[in-house]
């Protein structure tokens, strides 16, 4: 939160506020007050919990969570799933933990309020929860500096994400955002939503905060740097030219921004497997039982033992360095504090040596380097030479990958720095950016997607989903279809970003019979409140029809078609698969049908 001066002749007093989901902060003096309960400190984890409290009656989010609980996880990563081996992976572990969905093992799974300590929310239902909670403390710290004047302060609201995050991702973080607390319900004076990636925000910080501690002498005009962002999950990295320094320091991005998943929460996962070879089954029955006993969803999970475990081990990671002949001690929780196999455990006691935690952090190293050579490539492409290589986030706390850092730019004659803050640089420097957006370059405008639309069509029939009531049989192939059902394409309330196009596409199946005419007609709905119906039968009358696009393939060569015999040529039928694709930028929608590459029909300008 910052007094921010337009370098006009009208000074405004402006709330800016800075969310960077995996470390969470508001303001610019960074907020450390977070609740009665919690460790208060600039970062908390960005964990939640369905479990039941204990009697100390914990929050059950961040550092206040019950002995018993079983948290939620890495959720920030299930939001930016976009892969098929990511996918498979997500849909393995849900297997795993379904015990075929068994009505005793979802029964006992309950606590004492009838809900189960797993979750059946969607991640980003969960960072919803997450960021309601981070809401509620942030909206106290937001009140002493705007007092009684919040509803007629102008505010703007910055938003931290990783390189290279889909849409997908985009959107559940903005509707996450939007649905806690961060919006118009609570700031009636929301100017707007921005989006800035992780390390610009952390580069445009880094850079101001280390001129100030360490002058301007390692900075040069047209002189070049390389920024890496190494947090919990991801490893973004950044190459920026320096086009000013004075009245006002102004970077220029080089070549392309490059991230991967290669966080310290990998370091983790590699000790956790070592850990399961090591432990055998004994490791699922007693320290991880929540990965396979107590999870019926693709959630990443923990359980007491298993974050008892981690935070011994946490603390080996920050102490170790890569020192020869370093070695740390690790307890096992009970009901483990006894075991011994001889030559492994002693009496619950395990003995790491150095190599072998060399080993858990090496493949996010050798990316973290890799990404980071990259760039110094990227900047020798363009006939320069990078200087200086910023080194932030909470990874970049590590001294082992700091060393490992440190050697491979020795060879280029290159100084890491690293900033006194670097926990909160990204979350800073988002809000320096939302101070100076008049003239940030790479800030993205995000909006709302203000109503719902769909079209209706048939779907094979399923007594699960569909009523009776919907059921048809084709009478050329004898398929059961659920008909009249409510397809949504754009949502409200979906991330709609400022001068980019929303595209949503819906493949569509047109059925002719060989004796009628080769023309269907397609509505389009839009539907204005929350509560979007599912199916057409008992929903007209709330529908609102916006175009209606007019298929005419009487034209096309029956070759084209693919063609379907049925029980008489009465019933002989010919099948075109064409897609819809509605397209929504700068609030103008346009609705269109191609075919083979071609459009075929298209209305556009339609009342959005």
């Amino acid at each position: 939160m910052e007094e921010d001066a337009d370098e006009k002749i009208v000074q405004e007093t402006r709330l800016v506020i800075g969310v960077d989901f995996g470390t969470t902060f508001t303001d610019i003096d960074v907020l450390t007050d977070w609740a009665p309960q919690m460790q208060n400190e600039d970062k908390i984890p960005s964990v939640i919990s369905y479990s039941d409290p204990s009697p100390e009656r914990e929050l059950q989010w961040g550092a206040s969570v019950s002995p018993e609980a079983v948290t939620m996880i890495h959720t920030k990563l299930e939001l930016d799933i976009h892969s098929v081996s990511e996918e498979l992976d997500l849909t393995i572990r849900a297997l795993d933990g379904m015990k075929n969905l068994h009505f005793q093992h979802i029964k006992s799974s309950r606590g004492i309020r009838g809900l189960p300590g797993y979750t059946h929310k969607s991640p980003e239902e969960i960072v919803t929860d997450y960021l309601t909670k981070v809401f509620e403390s942030s909206e106290r710290e937001v009140d002493k500096f705007a007092g009684g004047v919040r509803d007629s302060l102008a505010t703007d609201i910055v938003v931290t994400i990783p390189t290279g995050w889909s849409y997908m991702a985009m959107n559940s973080t903005y509707r996450a955002l939007t649905k806690s607390g961060f919006g118009p319900q609570s700031f009636p004076m929301l100017r707007e939503v921005l989006f800035i990636s992780e390390p610009e925000a952390a580069a445009i910080y880094t850079a101001r905060s280390l001129k100030e501690e360490q002058g301007e002498d390692f900075l040069k005009e047209n002189g070049y740097f390389v920024l890496c962002d190494a947090g919990g999950g991801t490893i973004d990295v950044v190459s920026y030219k320096v086009k000013q320094l004075q009245p006002t320091l102004q970077l220029q991005e080089i070549g392309y921004p490059t991230g991967r998943k290669a966080g310290s929460i990998f370091i983790n996962a590699a000790f956790k497997v070592w850990l399961r070879k090591l432990l055998g089954e004994k490791y699922y029955s007693m320290i991880d039982p929540t990965m396979v006993m107590n999870k019926i969803a693709s959630h990443t999970t923990e359980g007491k033992a298993m974050r008892q475990l981690m935070r011994a081990f946490d603390a080996i990671k920050t102490n170790f360095t890569g020192d020869s002949g370093e070695e740390f001690t690790l307890d096992l929780p009970e009901p483990l504090e006894n075991l011994n196999i001889p030559g492994v455990v002693d009496f619950g006691l395990i003995t790491l040596k150095g190599s072998q935690v060399e080993r858990f952090f090496d493949a996010c190293v050798e990316q973290v380097v890799d990404l980071i050579k990259g760039h110094m490539f990227q900047i020798e492409a363009r006939g320069g030479r990078p200087k200086n290589v910023f080194l932030v986030g909470g990874f970049g706390e590590s001294v082992y990958l700091q060393r490992q850092i440190e050697y491979t730019l020795s060879l280029w004659d290159i100084k890491l720095r690293r900033p006194n803050k670097s926990w909160t640089a990204v979350v800073q420097g988002a809000v320096i950016s939302g101070i100076e957006k008049s003239s940030a370059r790479n800030l993205r405008r995000a909006g709302s997607c203000r109503h719902h639309y769909g079209i209706s069509l048939s779907k094979l029939f399923s007594d699960v989903y569909s009523p009776q009531q919907d059921l048809v049989v084709d009478k050329a192939n004898g398929l059961a279809f659920a008909q009249g059902q409510l397809i949504w394409l754009l949502n409200k309330g979906d991330l709609v970003l400022h001068n980019q196009e929303r595209k949503a596409e819906q493949d569509i199946l047109l059925t002719f019979l060989q004796t009628e005419a080769r023309r269907k007609v397609l509505p389009i709905y839009r539907y204005s409140d929350d509560d979007r119906p599912t199916r057409f039968r008992n929903a007209m009358e709330e529908l609102y029809q916006v175009a209606s696009l007019t298929i005419d393939l009487s034209n096309v060569d029956v070759k084209d078609f693919e063609f379907e015999k049925g029980h008489t040529r009465n019933l002989n039928t010919y099948k075109a698969l064409v897609k819809l694709t509605l397209v929504l930028k700068n609030n103008r929608l346009k609705a269109s049908i191609w075919w083979k590459g071609a459009e075929v029909a298209v209305q556009d300008g339609l009342p959005y």
